[in-house]
Parts: C-alpha cells; sequence; structure tokens
C-alpha cells in the first residue's frame, strides 16, 4: 500500500527527470548542430631579406696622347730689290672732270717702306712699297714695260690727296732716278685722268727690300667711303 502510495509521485518524477534530461540534450544536440567554425588568416609576413649591392666597377678612359708638333720655325720673307733709306718721291694726279680731286703727295722716303728692283742695264725697273708722306700715305706699285720706254702703275693716295688710280704711259729711269709721265683712270674718284705722274730720287739705297706687307695690304684692301647724294 505504501509502496502504491508512493509509486504515483515517484513515477511523476521520475518521468520530469527523463523530460527535463531528454530536453537537455535536445538543446545541447541544437546548439552543436548551429556552431561555426571561424577561420584566422595567416598573417605571418616573410620579408625579403635580399640585398642588392650597386655596380661600383669605374671604367678608366683610354688615355689622351698629346701630339707635339714640334718648334715652329717663321721663314723670313726676302724681298725683291733694295730699301730706299733716304731720297724724296711725289706722285698725284689730275682728273678730266673731277678737277675737285686733283693733288698730289711729295714727302722723304727716309725710314720708309719704299723699295727699287734694277733692271739688267743698272737702272730702276721697278719701284714698290709705301711711305707716309706730308698730308697723307701712299702705296706704290710701277713696272717698266720691258726694253720699252714705258711703265705702268698703280698707287693709292690718301689723308690730304684721296685717289686710286691706274696709268700708263712715258717712262725714264736711271740707277738713282725713275719718272712717269702717263695718262689713266682714277678708281676713286672713278674718272678718266688726263696725267698720272710719280718722280723718284734715290740718295741711298740698300737690299734686301723692306715692307711690312698685311699693313701694306691694310692700306690697300680698305673701302673707300661712299657718298650718297640726297636730292
Amino acid at each position: 500500500m505504501w509502496a502504491n502510495e508512493l509509486g504515483a509521485p515517484v513515477k511523476r518524477f521520475l518521468s520530469l527527470m527523463s523530460a527535463g534530461v531528454v530536453l537537455s540534450a535536445s538543446l545541447w544536440a541544437s546548439s552543436a548542430s548551429g556552431q561555426t567554425t571561424t577561420t584566422v588568416p595567416d598573417t605571418t609576413t616573410v620579408l625579403d631579406t635580399t640585398t642588392t649591392v650597386p655596380d661600383t666597377t669605374t671604367i678608366a678612359p683610354d688615355p689622351t696622347t698629346t701630339v707635339d708638333p714640334g718648334p715652329t720655325t717663321t721663314v723670313p720673307i726676302i724681298l725683291p730689290g733694295e730699301h730706299v733709306t733716304a731720297g724724296s718721291i711725289t706722285l698725284g694726279t689730275t682728273f678730266k672732270n673731277a678737277v675737285e680731286s686733283n693733288c698730289s703727295l711729295t714727302g722723304a722716303l727716309d725710314g720708309q717702306n719704299m723699295n727699287i728692283v734694277k733692271d739688267e742695264t743698272g737702272k730702276i725697273g721697278a719701284v714698290y712699297g709705301k711711305a707716309t708722306l706730308g698730308g697723307g700715305d701712299a702705296g706704290l706699285v710701277m713696272i717698266e714695260l720691258g726694253p720699252l720706254p714705258m711703265a705702268i702703275a698703280a698707287f693709292r693716295t690718301t689723308g690730304g690727296c684721296n685717289q686710286d688710280v691706274v696709268g700708263i704711259g712715258s717712262y725714264a729711269a736711271t740707277a738713282t732716278t725713275s719718272k712717269l709721265s702717263a695718262i689713266g683712270y682714277g678708281l676713286y674718284p672713278n674718272d678718266f685722268a688726263t696725267n698720272v705722274s710719280v718722280d723718284l730720287n734715290v740718295v741711298s739705297s740698300e737690299a734686301p727690300g723692306s715692307l711690312d706687307l698685311q699693313s701694306a695690304y691694310d692700306f690697300l684692301a680698305a673701302p673707300r667711303p661712299t657718298t650718297t647724294t640726297i636730292p
């Protein structure tokens, strides 16, 4: 009887316990089945420890070879004829139309650069050089035309007498004198020359000739000024 009276409560308790166990198992199983697995990424960094060494190789340039040109030798120019160490000269021109350009220069040749060349007979056959005369400068070349008593001359004068003249005409000479009387043309002042004259007197001379070639070239090559007339 006691067993019967106690049996019912015990059965209810066991039933409740069984239900609780079942419920707990169910909850655990449900929780287990819904579990999420988290994957942690690999954050390991591998450092590159390779070191690059710069190329420090220096290529030496080829040695420079200097060629020694050797000593410079200046060969003096031996000018023909004889240098006039003392004497005098007069030269000038008269023109047909440009009469305002009629003029002449006269001066001593001592210490100047005027020279003479004698022909086979011992007379002055050529005159060349440059000289500063009274009132200006003059550059002259005059050459005897072979056995004929004639010569051709070209000269430039500047300063008080400005002329660029070429002339041909009669010529007379000795061992110490030469004289030209000719006609020609004045390249400056651009007119016919009715008289071109050169008169040289040599007191003393010595070989060889003497002339500053660069100075003579600069003098003869210098352009004449041009005049523009405005109406």
